[in-house]
């Protein structure tokens, strides 16, 4: 029904589907998928390796499967659910000085009921509908939090990956600073902040929260809202004009966070 677009693709896809009653499905695909039940409750059958289970799903629960793991599904009721798709390199990238990849095997789960999967999937959910999820930090950011997650309780051995504490040191805050606002007009991209700063995704992105408040997205935005108000307060520019100028892929992303930030819309701001 909708697919994210290839901003993150290299990372992550975000697909919602909705599936006929009586369908089988049968697949072996190269990603980490996690499946998440939005519609009214299914029966689900399923033969995974040749070991057959059924279990009956409600909205809100979800399945994990590692990669090329071979599986046949049959399901008894129209079906709607959301499906997040990981590539294998997200889970290296995101905490690559913390975890060795040949020991990453994620246990396959066929139903949970996990609040932050569901909550970050959720969240994906409303930016696919909103604007294809078309923003590289916001869908770095949510795909680094799910690799985490993912690792930290759903790995055969359990990755000891430490909670950072602290601030970063001031000189790598700055630098970090420094780095956005030399490309706040770009798509910046998460992981291109991380090396410049020498770290991993994961660690900076803790720190950074730590240092400032906002997680490096949220401090994007803010700092894009400013630099809008500044424009607006200057000339009279074309509010789409302006959405391009500070780094919006559209005006109405912009004015979406505008108002979330100051109130106000972006013509009710340029009224006053």
């Amino acid at each position: 029904m909708l697919r994210s677009q290839d901003t993150v693709s290299d990372l992550l896809r975000v697909e919602r589907h909705y599936q006929p009653a009586n369908r089988e499905s049968e697949c072996c695909l190269p990603n980490y998928l996690l499946s998440i039940h939005l519609g009214q409750p299914i029966q689900l059958e399923r033969t995974i390796d040749g070991q057959r289970s059924s279990d009956r799903l409600v909205k809100g629960d979800i399945m994990i499967t590692p990669p090329y793991l071979h599986r046949k599904l049959f399901w008894d009721t129209d079906a709607e659910f959301l499906l997040l798709r990981l590539e294998p390199k997200l889970f290296t990238h995101a905490v690559y000085e913390l975890v060795n990849a040949d020991y990453i095997q994620i246990v396959p789960q066929l139903k949970i009921c996990d609040p932050l999967i569901q909550q970050i999937g959720l969240a994906l959910k409303a930016e696919l509908e909103i604007d294809g999820l078309s923003d590289r930090l916001y869908g770095e950011s949510m795909a680094n939090a799910l690799a985490v997650h993912l690792l930290r309780h759903y790995s055969t051995r359990k990755q000891d990956i430490r909670v950072y504490s602290g601030r970063l040191a001031n000189h790598k805050l700055q630098q970090a600073i420094d780095y956005i606002q030399a490309h706040l007009t770009e798509d910046i991209s998460l992981k291109a902040i991380a090396a410049e700063l020498g770290m991993s995704q994961y660690h900076f992105a803790r720190l950074f929260k730590q240092s400032t408040g906002y997680s490096p997205y949220q401090y994007v935005i803010k700092l894009r809202i400013e630099r809008a108000r500044e424009l607006m307060m200057q000339e009279r520019q074309n509010i789409a004009n302006i959405a391009l100028q500070v780094g919006f892929a559209s005006q109405s992303q912009f004015s979406r966070h505008f108002k979330r930030f100051t109130g106000v819309t972006p013509r009710q701001f340029l009224k006053k």
